[in-house]
């Protein structure tokens, strides 16, 4: 699974998630998330909220295509269990 997907997994596992958790979590860079963050929003897969205290930081949610995206990853990994 491509780092981008994991992504999208993540944010539509724990919608409100940020940059920095997630840098943490796949043990990446700030700036190689942000890359991948990127792509995510022009494809229109996730939306981008900014948090009331800190306007640098932004919570993460997945929009309807993206939670569409996620379901199809999870059914294609059902289906190779089989």
């Amino acid at each position: 699974m491509k780092t981008k997907d994991k992504i999208l997994k993540r944010i539509n596992e724990n919608p409100g998630v940020t940059s920095i958790e997630l840098s943490k979590e796949f043990f990446q860079t700030k700036g190689n998330i942000s890359i991948h963050l990127k792509k995510l929003e022009k494809e229109a897969s996730i939306k981008k909220y900014p948090l009331e205290n800190n306007r640098k930081l932004f919570k993460l949610h997945p929009t309807k295509q993206g939670k569409e995206i996620y379901l199809k990853m999870k059914l294609e990994a059902l289906c190779k269990k089989i």
